[in-house]
């Protein structure tokens, strides 16, 4: 199919999703490589190729109008696209050039966790596109100069890969270990837009062009338009890049301080070199005792004794200054590990228990915070209020409310399952969702029945790896707190490398992975395949699971296929037509809604 005749299809439903995510896709993977051999004559090339290319175009509005979560939230112009004839029509007159201008941001505000409040910035519709039009031609050129060290807001890794890194740093690290658990102050807010885009010289005039528009075209709160001077939006599509490339390089100039600072005495120490900073042109001595690993403005700095600690100390607020950042003091810690002192983690608690088994006095592990337990917990019990769970006229009405609720309860639980002992965390879940759906039980039956009356009603026993444990059953809908396996042990993404390098076949078994148990099952079972098209399943796509009888409560195996994302809702518009001809040629009318699949996007 020639990329003229893609533009002229009358309609978006037609169009060949595999052809075009094909094509970016092999043309990242020609950048990636090419920058890797340092070929960068090559990758300004590909990167003016994508800017211009109608695949590339139709992608990044398929991203932004189709499968962003955010695509029904309007920029200050107040518009959204919500048809095909309007996709479609962006996509053609889409062209980053002089010409373009960006609009300002529509400020919102977002509440956090801590109860304060977390500023966005909203931007138009129509620059969410051209963002992830630049998106798509800058990634590949920085995955390929990225660190294995950093892991947030990067395809291909996840908060687990962070973690299973800071654990192997403890375990195998003896003696006085000292940790710095650090977090950037407001970094998104702060960071020095000359620093980056000093860092993206040589890229395309249009790309840098773009960028400092979307820098410094400010933003309107209550109707008054600000100047923004440092930062990069949070909402943008291509914030979370610029972030990364304004913090790229800590981590080298880090380990060159320590190595320009060493002193005799650590010729005595015997260098630790594991799951540290070894890639692209530095070389095993930039890993002098100190381990690096950094999700976003969250970072942890794992040092050999407190001597290293204090040598971190002194680089490092210097590092993040010319960035425009400096360090959080009420969430920057010096942690003592090895006298037992604990630290949190993108959301786990690192901790050394008393273990006897196999000799060993200490073992390294990790488990879900107690806080986000409780927060959780939290969360169910007043969800439970809103809905009153336990009111309802039959037991399709009850079905429904539970199946909402299983998709919170499993969403959370494959998250924190990775944990080295998730089953810490499971088990005081569970002691609380007794006492929450007992206690919202009690609330609509005014007393009168007992606990023995709700434990016969809605809790079951299934053997679990050979004990029995209890199951939630709510109607049609049954769930247990330990059917999400606890027992794993997850694979830490591959030092450097990146999906950009083309072997598709071990990215697309980690987002499987990534995507929930039932996924990984479904992928096996399948092979790869999808169930619908019968074409392979790459990690670059969307994928859906499809309920083959057309009810989501029955959430069996056997009822569950993988597909891709753009067949599922081709299948259902099939569907929908289909019935709709049936009901015309019986004489009757009947309105049927689309039915879409849950996204597997990890909680």
């Amino acid at each position: 199919m020639k990329v003229t005749k893609m533009l002229k299809v009358n309609r978006w439903e037609d169009i060949d999703w595999k052809t075009v995510e094909l094509n970016v896709f092999r043309k990242q993977n020609q950048m990636y490589r090419a920058m890797l051999a340092g070929n960068i004559t090559e990758v300004r090339k590909l990167q003016r190729d994508l800017l211009r290319d109608p695949y590339a175009k139709l992608l990044s509005v398929k991203r932004v109008t189709s499968d962003n979560t955010g695509k029904s939230t309007a920029g200050v112009d107040k518009a959204t696209i919500r048809s095909d004839k309007e996709r479609m029509s962006l996509a053609q007159r889409m062209n980053l050039n002089k010409e373009y201008e960006a609009k300002p941001l529509k400020r919102t505000y977002i509440p956090k966790s801590n109860g304060k409040l977390r500023p966005l910035g909203i931007p138009t519709i129509e620059d969410r596109a051209y963002q992830a039009l630049v998106k798509i031609a800058l990634e590949p050129e920085w995955e390929a100069k990225f660190s294995e060290n950093t892991y947030g807001f990067r395809p291909g890794r996840s908060t687990i890969d962070a973690c299973m890194a800071v654990w192997h740093n403890l375990k195998l690290r003896k003696g006085e270990v000292m940790v710095l658990d650090a977090d950037i102050e407001g970094c998104f807010d702060n960071l020095n837009h000359q620093y980056i885009l000093d860092k993206m010289k040589g890229s395309s005039s249009n790309i840098l062009r773009a960028i400092n528009q979307w820098f410094k075209c400010g933003y309107i709160d209550k109707g008054v338009l600000y100047e923004t001077e440092a930062g990069t939006p949070q909402g943008g599509v291509i914030s979370p890049l610029l972030c990364n490339i304004g913090l790229w390089g800590i981590d080298f100039e880090l380990y060159d301080h320590l190595i320009s600072t060493r002193k005799p005495a650590d010729k005595n120490l015997k260098p630790f070199y594991a799951f540290v900073c070894n890639i692209k042109n530095k070389s095993r001595e930039h890993a002098p005792s100190v381990g690096f690993m950094q999700y976003a403005d969250d970072f942890v700095i794992v040092c050999e004794n407190k001597d290293y600690l204090e040598r971190v100390l002194e680089i490092l607020p210097k590092l993040l200054e010319k960035r425009g950042l400096k360090l959080s003091e009420s969430k920057t810690r010096q942690v003592a590990f090895h006298t037992g002192e604990s630290f949190k983690f993108l959301g786990f608690v690192f901790d050394k228990w008393r273990s006897g088994k196999h000799d060993k006095q200490y073992k390294v592990t990790f488990y879900p915070d107690p806080e986000k337990v409780q927060a959780f917990a939290q969360k169910i019990r007043e969800w439970t209020k809103m809905v009153r769970l336990f009111e309802y006229g039959n037991k399709q009405e009850l079905s429904n409310k539970a199946n909402h609720l299983k998709m919170m309860v499993n969403g959370w639980l494959n998250y924190y399952k990775w944990a080295m002992d998730a089953s810490h965390g499971f088990m005081k879940l569970r002691r609380r969702l007794d006492k929450i759906f007992y206690k919202a039980y009690e609330d609509v039956h005014r007393h009168r029945s007992s606990r023995q009356d709700f434990m016969k009603r809605y809790i079951g026993k299934v053997e679990r790896k050979g004990r029995m444990v209890d199951r939630y059953i709510f109607g049609y809908v049954t769930f247990g707190i330990f059917d999400i396996s606890c027992d794993v042990r997850w694979n830490k993404v591959q030092m450097a490398r990146s999906p950009f390098d083309g072997d598709t076949e071990y990215w697309s078994k980690r987002n499987s992975v990534l995507n929930g148990l039932m996924s990984e099952k479904l992928y096996k079972i399948q092979g790869g395949i999808c169930s619908l098209c019968s074409k392979t399943l790459y990690w670059y796509e969307t994928w859906d699971r499809h309920h083959k009888n057309r009810n989501r409560l029955d959430n069996k195996l056997s009822n569950m296929q993988l597909v891709h994302r753009h067949c599922h809702r081709k299948q259902h518009y099939a569907d929908k037509l289909n019935l709709g001809a049936g009901c015309h040629e019986s004489g009757t009318s009947s309105s049927v809604g689309k039915v879409v699949g849950r996204p597997m996007t990890s909680p």
